[in-house]
């Protein structure tokens, strides 16, 4: 019999899930199956480096990650089971709390230890045949009996099917810093180790990698949190915060370890179909037909609560341009607002109806993904999704532990830290230094900089030598708003020009981002996971196996 040959390109987590699905369904009877996985790093680990610092901390609960499969994360699809991210730990490491925050390294040498586990159990599989190219791979074409995928060094492999899942690229070398503007923060803490102690440094974005690199400034350089605030070290450098909404992100909530959400009356897959049944193209308008119902969903959630936790909830879901009369007073009114939702934080989801309220973004995102699917949005909608709520969700429920926050306010109390000059500030190069400036302080305000670091990582990447796979796909691919890849359903690229029936090349993971939504998660265990349901729709009928869509109605996901 012929074998079925596979590409899976890029093995970071997304890889390995791939990997996880293609093991679990040959399993079961079908043709023999040639995988190539094709990965120039350690496989498994992807950013995930595992020499890095222990204050570089995971953004996500150790009970929440896994790379192994089980029956409620992949109803009626087979499975491979093993041991969480929380179960490795604790074998390894001793007593672990469900809710920790655990260092980034420990997710990378656990991914590691995955990805031998499962190499293993392919290794004795007699329908599955694995091979490791290490190697980088250049692109990625599809024609009408297959796929191309060409190396590098331009070798080239015929594959039935390429699964694209190059995470956040395949090239190592971050940009160079070049007058005083930093492009990239990662590595950390090689990419701040240049900058001096007495320097002033402007961070562009307050979310998850504005914390990496604060930490990397500040802990990384011999500083110390204790109780009565933060003890310099007289290594730091001055830390500017600087955004377009002159706001701090809000904290991550305490939770408990068997919190199920409950299920969606409002943001529902069913009601924003029927949305779609109203539109001449079945496309929608974000603003229109989907906010009313997350703004509806949040308000279900609030019975009981006060006016003033009220108005904390729609200020989030419906902030207003941020304004105040000078620095000082902005200042204080943003210091305010964050220890505020500190309080809320630290009652945690199932006390605070602030947060529970808010949690409906990471609760029903399949909801939100449902918009995101074909036929989408308008694109001047999804233009406003992409650039606009998009990072009203990350500043609202993707934000970083209510530890960081806590830290947060004592750098700035300690005046390591000061925020930015108000909102949306402008950023000009003024001679060898920069200039932040105020626009939306009565009283204009003025700070100065030597280096500025932008903070803050975007989907689409369009830069070959950063993710030349995802570039070459743009090659052939009907082009999506915003340079958002035109995916299917089913993740398979859709092509400019139809080349018979072939659906050969899937993309999932960070490529993936703004043809879907939210695309950059190891899946978590026990409930269901659109990751893996999806990874069988395009892996399941080229091999035999059919296509798992199933899923049940009572379990939502919270990833």
């Amino acid at each position: 019999m012929t074998p079925v040959r596979i590409a899976v390109v890029g093995l970071g987590p997304r890889g390995l899930s791939a990997l996880e699905r293609v093991i679990s369904h040959t399993r079961l009877e079908g043709p023999p199956v040639e995988l190539l996985l094709i990965e120039p790093g350690e496989p498994g680990i992807g950013m995930h480096e595992v020499k890095q610092p222990d204050y570089l901390l995971l953004n996500t609960i150790a009970s929440q990650l896994t790379i192994f499969s089980d029956e409620r994360m992949t109803p009626d699809a087979p499975v491979t089971p093993g041991p969480g991210f929380l179960e490795w730990c604790q074998e390894r490491h001793g007593p672990v709390a469900f809710d920790a925050f655990l260092p980034r390294r420990l997710l990378g040498e656990y991914l590691q230890w995955a990805a031998g586990e499962l190499l293993d159990q392919a290794s004795a599989s007699e329908r599955l045949t694995v091979r490791h190219l290490p190697a980088v791979a250049a692109s990625v074409h599809q024609d009408a009996e297959g796929a191309t995928v060409t190396l590098a060094d331009g070798a080239e492999h015929r594959v039935d099917l390429a699964v694209v899942t190059t995470g956040h690229g395949l090239t190592r070398t971050p940009p160079t810093a070049r007058d005083g503007f930093i492009a990239m923060p990662y590595p950390l803490p090689d990419q701040v180790e240049a900058i001096p102690e007495d320097a002033t440094v402007a961070l562009l974005g307050t979310g998850l990698s504005a914390m990496d690199v604060i930490a990397a400034l500040t802990v990384g350089r011999g500083g110390e949190f204790t109780e009565d605030g933060y003890r310099a070290s007289g290594r730091e450098p001055r830390i500017v915060l600087v955004n377009r909404t002159g706001g701090l992100p809000r904290a991550r909530p305490a939770t408990t370890r068997d919190r199920r959400a409950a299920p969606a009356a409002f943001l529902t897959q069913e009601a924003v179909a029927a949305l779609r049944e109203g539109t001449e193209d079945g496309r929608l308008d974000f603003r229109r037909d989907v906010e009313p119902l997350i703004l509806r969903e949040a308000r279900a959630r609030m019975a009981g609560a006060t006016p003033e936790e009220t108005a904390a909830v729609e200020r989030s879901l419906r902030p207003d341009a941020r304004t105040s009369p000078g620095y000082q007073e902005y200042v204080a009114e943003l210091v305010e607002e964050a220890a505020a939702d500190l309080r809320e934080a630290e009652r945690g989801l199932g006390t605070s109806p602030v947060k529970e309220a808010l949690e409906i973004l990471r609760d029903h995102r399949d909801g939100v993904r449902a918009a995101l699917d074909p036929p989408g949005l308008t694109d001047a909608s999804h233009r406003y999704f992409m650039s606009a709520y998009v990072p009203l969700v990350n500043r609202t429920v993707i934000g970083p532990q209510k530890e960081r926050i806590h830290e947060l306010l004592q750098l700035i109390d300690a005046q390591v830290v000061v925020p930015g000059p108000g909102a949306a500030p402008e950023v000009t190069r003024d001679g060898d230094r920069w200039t932040i400036a105020s626009t939306t302080l009565e009283r204009p305000h003025r700070i100065e900089a030597d280096v500025v670091i932008k903070a803050n990582m975007d989907w689409p990447v369009l830069d070959p030598r950063i993710d030349p796979v995802a570039c070459s796909l743009r090659e052939w691919a009907t082009p999506g708003p915003r340079g958002a890849l035109r995916l299917d359903r089913d993740g398979f690229v859709v092509p400019r020009e139809p080349s018979g029936s072939a659906r050969s090349v899937a993309v999932f993971g960070p490529p993936a981002e703004g043809a879907s939504y939210y695309n950059h998660y190891v899946p978590s265990p026990g409930v269901w996971s659109r990751a893996l349901t999806d990874l069988d729709r395009v892996l399941g009928p080229v091999l035999g196996t059919g296509r798992a869509t199933g899923r049940p109605d009572g379990d939502r996901p919270a990833q």
